[in-house]
């Protein structure tokens, strides 16, 4: 007993030096991602093994919801890390980014023209990757239908009903495919792209992992997913960059608000290391990353295969950035909120289309209905170039915008609203005339 209680001070006295020690008291780094536990969750725990002295957070959200809490001053991150460059453009435009140092050589300092590092260093690329159509073949087998080969291929009817996205004020991943349109054929031709699309699709998902996991269930023949959740291996299912793909890097900041940036600065250093990229090659994580030499040998080079494909066509992710919210907002007006419309409308337009071709006007009639609904209403058009469109901040749910944006999403609104009702009346119009059983447009 004597023994023990002469112990009882230098066991205290350990117990005191061990609570002292870094990893007892380690700083928190939180870091504000969209990227899955299957990607972070590694990176953590290397990290937390080489830096004793920090631990970090991990914030999973949205990117659109992410860019909305940073940039509202809603949550003071210390680190952004994400796959959509245009969300940084986002961030560094509303001064909420600080410079960090850049990491190993990339294989480029562009991929697809695009640079991998931006010039001010305020945000690094990390990781490449590139979007694009992923399908269930016995679905399109059952169709008669080949894979796609572009985007724009499933504006094509045969496919109504077919193909799954999600929106992009919901996905970063789908606002750098839809943007990607957008830009590679223009403001107007890009959203006739995604308006007669939007007859075709079997549903908008909540978040873009459950489009490859939809078609991975044979519930979608075709789903627009980026190229780490498209790829599977089985022999049911496939996977292409289409036409239009941009291979784009994936990137980490440290954000200006951060309370911990030495800890911001040592996880964004420890994600460029060589023990970070070489991470990223692992089959747990199975990315591609950006400094050369580190590639696993057994994947195919996105470099290269950029490279090969440039058409003189680079993403400008800075104009992306600057529209950001408009694209968000018109995409959820004319396609999210009306999509069973849509898919009404079109279908009594492919249904009416060979009655309507054995006569030349009422054939006229019917290609012209058609261009109305696909096509952008002059007003809403006429917003690429507004620049009170590039003032739209993302508003949190159940909080009313500012009057002068209410003002604007109520003119896109009632824009997008009289184009759709005055396809929809002359749509019904023709198919009584083809056919007085033929139906309605109208849900």
């Amino acid at each position: 007993m004597r023994a023990l209680l002469l112990l009882r001070p230098l066991l205290l006295v350990s117990l005191l030096l061990a609570l002292t020690r870094p990893g007892f008291a380690r700083e928190e780094v939180v870091v504000i991602t969209s990227f899955p536990a299957s990607l972070y969750e590694p990176f953590r725990r290397a990290f937390e093994a080489r830096e004793s002295d920090f631990r970090l957070r991990i914030m999973n959200r949205k990117t659109t919801a992410a860019i909305a809490m940073v940039a509202g001053g809603r949550f003071e991150a210390d680190v952004f890390w994400a796959s959509a460059p245009d969300a940084f453009e986002v961030l560094r435009e509303a001064g909420k980014l600080l410079p960090i140092p850049a990491g190993l050589r990339p294989v480029s300092p562009r991929i697809g023209g695009f640079p991998v590092d931006v010039p001010d260093g305020m945000f690094r690329g990390f990781s490449v990757s590139g979007y694009g159509m992923m399908w269930h073949q016995p679905s399109l087998t059952r169709a008669g239908l080949a894979p796609p080969r572009a985007i724009a291929d499933l504006t094509d009817p045969r496919y109504r009903g077919l193909i799954a996205m999600s929106a992009p004020s919901r996905s970063g991943t789908t606002h750098l495919m839809v943007e990607t349109v957008l830009q590679l054929y223009g403001w107007r031709k890009g959203w006739e792209i995604w308006q007669r699309l939007a007859g075709n699709l079997a549903t908008v998902t909540a978040r873009s992992f459950s489009v490859p996991s939809g078609v991975a269930q044979g519930r979608f023949a075709v789903g627009l997913s980026i190229d780490f959740l498209g790829r599977s291996g089985t022999d049911d299912l496939g996977f292409a960059y289409p036409a239009e793909n941009v291979f784009l890097p994936a990137s980490i900041a440290v954000l200006s608000t951060a309370r911990n940036p030495e800890g911001a600065r040592r996880f964004a250093a420890f994600v460029l290391s060589e023990a970070g990229q070489r991470l990223l090659t692992e089959p747990r994580i199975n990315r591609h990353p950006v400094a050369a030499g580190m590639a696993a040998p057994d994947r195919e080079d996105l470099f290269a295969l950029a490279e090969a494909g440039q058409s003189g066509f680079v993403f400008d992710a800075a104009k992306s950035g600057r529209r950001y919210e408009l694209v968000n907002i018109l995409f959820d007006e004319l396609i999210t909120e009306r999509i069973v419309r849509l898919q009404k409308f079109w279908r009594l337009h492919a249904e009416i289309r060979e009655k309507a071709h054995a006569d030349a006007a009422l054939a006229r009639e019917w290609q012209a209905v058609g261009d109305l609904a696909a096509s952008l209403p002059e007003a809403l058009a006429a917003l690429e170039n507004d620049p009170a469109s590039t003032e739209l901040k993302r508003v949190p749910r159940g909080v009313p915008p500012p009057p002068v944006q209410a003002a604007l999403v109520e003119r896109i609104r009632q824009g997008a609203e009289a184009s759709l009702a005055t396809a929809e009346a002359r749509l019904e119009a023709l198919a009584r005339r083809l056919n007085p059983e033929a139906g309605s447009a109208r849900p």
